[in-house]
């Protein structure tokens, strides 16, 4: 970030696309380069990430209502949303392991005279490697 005059029109032609003009806090002009993005094609480790987000984001759609209270509860003083810290479990199992995690989308607890048992619908996605992005 560099401080500048006020920019010429000149200089804004010149530099277009190169660099970003704005007045910060609103007082004096500065400059800075854009960031750099990444374009396609990406990398098969960011293509394979990418898909593990997507597929944490929509697997979230199953979980019951059972489980969603749990996250919800579970997340209650925490900085992190509870569908942050949900997908970052998730990606950051695939980054240990490179498979999905499994996923818990319902549970019930059977309770006996001297026992309780809890009973799990775990569900178990896959990437298919053929399929591309």
């Amino acid at each position: 970030m560099a401080i500048v005059e006020k920019p010429t029109d000149e200089m804004k032609v010149k530099l277009h696309r190169k660099v970003d003009y704005y007045k910060l806090r609103g007082l004096i002009w500065v400059m800075r380069k854009y960031p750099k993005k990444i374009k396609p094609p990406y990398t098969a480790l960011q293509a394979e990430a990418q898909a593990v987000f997507s597929i944490a984001s929509s697997s979230l759609r199953r979980l019951s209502e059972h489980i969603l209270e749990a996250w919800r509860i579970g997340s209650v003083g925490k900085k992190a949303s509870w569908t942050d810290t949900f997908r970052g479990i998730i990606m950051s199992y695939w980054k240990k392991y490179r498979v999905i995690a499994p996923i818990a989308i319902d549970y019930e607890v059977i309770e006996t005279d001297t026992q309780f048992k809890v009973h799990w619908d775990i569900l178990q996605l896959y990437i298919v490697p053929e399929v591309p992005e």
